[in-house]
């Protein structure tokens, strides 16, 4: 069966502090969740936030929520451009109903912990790259 993609986009920017450098990042919905099946997303920029490797992924996501606070569960495939095979990535997050949000995903070399803050459409982010190298992430959503 075919499913026409959402409108859902994502655009940021992270700021990779080890490589001093830039990269921008593009993620979107192409099959919206519902009550008994997850999402369907892709993603197109960094797939090593601390190596800054460009790359893409697909992924399953789900939500849970518990009232105005929300558990993000996803896990998929992903792709470098510097490597002629897939790793898995995959990530869990806890989003509080002020906004502020944190969890560890799981990039295909090593886990990096993080912490979000959303207002409106922007999104703030800071990630521990393998519990060693800061990043930060800005994002707007569409």
């Amino acid at each position: 069966m075919w499913y026409r993609a959402h409108p859902r986009l994502r655009l940021g920017i992270a700021e990779l502090s080890k490589q001093g450098a830039f990269r921008f990042l593009a993620s979107g919905t192409l099959v919206l969740e519902s009550a008994h099946s997850p999402a369907v997303n892709f993603s197109v920029g960094v797939q090593g936030i601390g190596t800054g490797n460009p790359g893409y992924s697909s992924t399953l996501e789900k939500n849970f929520k518990f009232g105005d606070e929300n558990l993000n569960v996803y896990f998929g495939i992903g792709f470098r451009s510097n490597e002629s095979h897939s790793h898995p990535v995959a990530g869990v997050r806890y989003s509080m109903s002020n906004g502020v949000g944190f969890g560890i995903q799981e990039d295909g070399h090593q886990h990096s912990p993080f912490v979000t803050v959303n207002h409106d459409q922007w999104l703030v982010g800071l990630y521990y790259v393998g519990f060693k190298n800061p990043a930060f992430l800005v994002g707007y959503r569409f």
